[in-house]
């Protein structure tokens, strides 16, 4: 049995039981897919419970973070992402670790909700990638390209996804996961 483990945000957290079955079937038979995200959490959350989630002793690690750290209230310095994003893969030792990178958000007279910018969320995502490497990374932009090229809707709230949009990123997920599960 493959284990993966989702651990982040709302992007994640998202992931219901549908899009969690979905995940597990693009995966391959005898994956397992258990959601410990949480709608709200920044960085500081994940760091926080790295060890109680490591515990699982998963196979893959899918981390997203950096959409609510970069919300100017309650910002974590890039700095510190960096750290709290190095302490959940040092948390995670046997775990191959992926980055579901946080998307765009919809910016409506120059910035997005709860004063967000696709300027700032760009920092985050890259500490992230840095952090995991470019082949563990999953572009959500790069995937929503089918959607945003058909002039359809990515988000429904100007920060999270659209149901067709999850199904793209969906698949961009399970090929990551297949893939870094095929590096041995």
């Amino acid at each position: 049995m493959t284990l993966v483990v989702l651990y982040g945000d709302s992007m994640l957290a998202r992931f219901t039981k549908t899009r969690i079955d979905g995940l597990e079937s693009h995966v391959g038979a005898g994956s397992l897919v258990l959601n410990c995200a949480a709608g709200g959490w920044t960085s500081v959350d994940g760091a926080r419970r790295v060890h109680a989630v490591a515990e699982l002793d998963p196979d893959v690690v899918v981390l997203s973070f950096g959409t609510n750290d970069c919300v100017p209230t309650r910002r974590v310095e890039l700095e510190a992402f960096a750290a709290n994003i190095q302490r959940m893969i040092e948390g995670f030792p046997r775990a191959k670790v992926l980055a579901f990178l946080p998307p765009s958000v919809v910016e409506r007279e120059g910035e997005g909700p709860r004063g967000r910018t696709n300027k700032e969320l760009t920092a985050y995502r890259d500490v992230l990638r840095n952090a995991v490497g470019h082949v563990r990374s999953v572009e959500t932009d790069r995937a929503l390209t089918p959607l945003a090229a058909a002039a359809e809707p990515t988000h429904v709230d100007d920060l999270h996804l659209t149901g067709p949009a999850y199904e793209l990123v969906i698949a961009a997920l399970a090929l990551h996961i297949r893939l870094a599960l095929d590096e041995d």
